[in-house]
């Protein structure tokens, strides 16, 4: 079998269509059935290397590859994957994303089908301008916590034959921000497992006219060390 080092470099080099992606996508599970851990980094490293690239084309193909996720359940390790696109304000984020993201990733409690994000501690100085009038963010440790979510699975939103875990931020009793500049409560982000431990996502926005807009790709993953 090719291992996932290689894989990742013929990717790298440009041949990024469908049967490149399936090909991956069905090697890593394959080797997740004997070494789920080589298969978590692997995923994650190959996720990385795409995002790098900042290929769509290729992240889109890996998410209607996934499959509906049992999980997650617990603290996931969140990683934005390629620029934000779609809106306005994405010239405006992708530069400061590339200084710190300020996301850490997510967490959920997959019994009451809850959850909440988890950022970096200079959120508490940059959300107040932000996501005016938020008042959801709640210091836990060395991070804030906030921008709660309920999430179940469901049809894809813009790819119907896509089973997804969806989350949803337009809960009324979480007073979601619906600011231009962090309109989360209009977000809605679906996130498909690839391998055991490593789900891909993608945030999607409802525009004021309706439409349901992509508008960036993210990946979570099991804290390292974790057991499956």
């Amino acid at each position: 079998m090719t291992t996932g080092a290689q894989k990742i470099n013929e990717v790298s080099t440009g041949q990024k269509d469908i049967s490149a992606v399936q090909a991956m996508v069905a090697e890593l599970r394959e080797l997740a059935q004997e070494h789920p851990t080589v298969a978590r980094g692997a995923a994650w490293q190959y996720i990385k290397e795409l995002g790098g690239s900042d290929d769509r084309r290729a992240l889109e193909e890996m998410f209607a590859e996934g499959t509906a996720p049992e999980g997650p359940d617990g603290k996931m390790e969140g990683l934005i994957v390629g620029k934000l696109f779609g809106i306005p304000e994405a010239h405006l984020a992708n530069p400061l994303m590339r200084v710190d993201p300020t996301w850490r990733g997510k967490t959920f409690d997959l019994e009451a089908g809850t959850g909440f994000n988890r950022l970096a501690m200079i959120a508490r100085l940059a959300m107040p301008m932000v996501a005016f009038g938020y008042r959801g963010l709640r210091r836990a440790g060395n991070e804030m916590e906030g921008f709660d979510f309920r999430h179940s699975i469901d049809r894809g939103a813009i790819e119907p034959r896509v089973m997804v875990r969806a989350l949803d931020y337009g809960v009324p009793e979480y007073k979601n921000p619906s600011v231009r500049t962090f309109p989360i409560k209009r977000t809605r982000d679906e996130i498909v497992e690839v391998v055991p431990g490593v789900y891909l996502g993608r945030a999607l926005l409802t525009m004021p006219d309706g439409e349901v807009r992509l508008i960036a790709h993210f990946a979570l993953r099991e804290p390292i060390g974790s057991p499956l």
